[in-house]
């Protein structure tokens, strides 16, 4: 390669561009769910069993795809994902039942579900330790911006030209993937004869590839505690983070009887709010160790739920209350794969997360179905957010006893040297 811009920015560029439609899309349901509630005359309970489908979508696939993206080729992978996704985020625009927008949200789970954690093994591999941690930073921020840019841009669609007009849009945006994650992806620095950026060797390192060659020894790694404890957190902060992020705007909208427009901006207080959490959270980890801030950031989260409730009707501190909870909420996920990829062996990374993501398909899957049925069966979104606390003090406790392992084929190594920031 004569460019004197490394190709690790290209990856970085279309791996911020897949996340930022990925959320746009997945996320944009919970902004768009009271006008859908409205147009297809469906309970709160159904409009969480449309959540329910993609999650379940998620939970099949992506540990197929962290499997996958341990062993073949990424840029493969995520191009033909990316199609996938396109055609169900099209179809979510033309359903007139509850069945039709189930299974074409269903399409956009088969697509999205490599859209995480392929997406951050990958990075991972084209940045050296000293900047993995800046590399993923920003991969982050891409969730929060395209978030709260649905938060701003939805209700005026909306009111223009309908909510199915929103999900074409996206649609074409996704699309518009295929291309650019066929055309700059790459599975490996190697594979341009680069090191990763930054400095360092590739990753996993070389000197473990043998015992890549070999594959992961499956029985060893779901024989760790620290495994089964850390899904059981991430299960339980899922539920916490997803129920919130699902109803807000409708809690907003239809309980609290605020316009549409404003509702919305809730959504993009918690996406806007989570930049410097994003940034700023994984940095103090740096200094406390991850346990020690993924305790607080699940705390933190949790708090933030609580603020929201005891706002009531008061705009100003909802809207601070749901900042609250997004500085805390963006910081989680970055969090939990710095501890799949330093508390556990390097070379199921992308496996480790897969697995964990089995436990977050089934709590989120939940969460939306289980909110939705509270909320019509009470007339209030109020103890379906107290659910959400509850299962946030849970994550707290079941990530208490999670210790690092260190593989007795290899000696420890400063974590750092492993996975910055992130």
């Amino acid at each position: 390669m004569t460019s004197r811009i490394h190709w690790a920015w290209f990856i970085l560029t279309a791996s911020f561009a897949t996340i930022f439609i990925h959320y746009s899309i997945r996320l944009g349901y919970g902004i768009l769910m009271p006008e859908m509630i409205q147009s297809l005359q469906i309970t709160k309970a159904e409009a969480g069993a449309i959540a329910s489908s993609f999650y379940l979508a998620y939970t099949i696939f992506s540990p197929i795809m962290g499997f996958a993206v341990d062993r073949f080729n990424a840029r493969i992978l995520l191009t033909v994902c990316s199609a996938i996704l396109a055609t169900g985020t099209y179809l979510m625009g033309r359903p007139e039942s509850l069945f039709q927008a189930c299974l074409a949200f269903f399409i956009v789970g088969v697509g999205a579900s490599a859209m995480w954690t392929p997406v951050v093994a990958l990075v991972q591999r084209w940045y050296g330790a000293k900047r993995r941690g800046l590399a993923l930073g920003i991969l982050s921020v891409g969730y929060a911006i395209g978030y709260g840019v649905m938060g701003i841009v939805v209700p005026p669609v909306v009111a223009g030209y309908g909510w199915r007009a929103c999900w074409f849009i996206l649609a074409l945006l996704a699309f518009l993937l295929v291309p650019l994650n066929g055309f700059l992806l790459r599975n490996r620095p190697c594979d341009l004869k680069l090191n990763p950026w930054g400095g360092g060797e590739d990753f996993p390192i070389p000197v473990y590839s043998a015992q890549r060659k070999k594959g992961i020894h499956y029985r060893r790694l779901l024989g760790m505690p620290g495994l089964w404890l850390a899904a059981v957190s991430y299960l339980f902060i899922a539920f916490t983070a997803y129920l919130i992020n699902l109803f807000i705007v409708t809690y907003g909208s239809l309980e609290l009887k605020y316009s549409y427009a404003q509702a919305a901006t809730l959504a993009s207080g918690i996406a806007f709010s989570g930049i410097p959490g994003a940034f700023l959270l994984p940095l103090l980890s740096d200094y406390i160790g991850r346990k020690k801030c993924l305790l607080i950031i699940n705390a933190g989260m949790t708090a933030g739920i609580l603020l929201i409730l005891c706002a009531g009707n008061s705009w100003s501190s909802l809207f601070a209350a749901a900042c609250v909870f997004g500085v805390f909420y963006a910081a989680a996920w970055p969090v939990y794969a710095a501890v799949a990829a330093e508390f556990f062996p390097r070379e199921a990374t992308g496996t480790v997360l897969g697995f964990w993501t089995i436990f977050y398909g089934v709590s989120v899957g939940l969460s939306s179905a289980l909110g939705g049925y509270i909320a019509d069966q009470t007339g209030t979104f109020r103890y379906s957010f107290w659910v959400a606390i509850f299962t946030g003090c849970l994550a707290v406790l079941f990530f208490l006893p999670v210790k690092r392992h260190i593989s007795p084929a290899r000696p420890a190594v400063n974590p750092m040297e492993i996975t910055p920031p992130q």
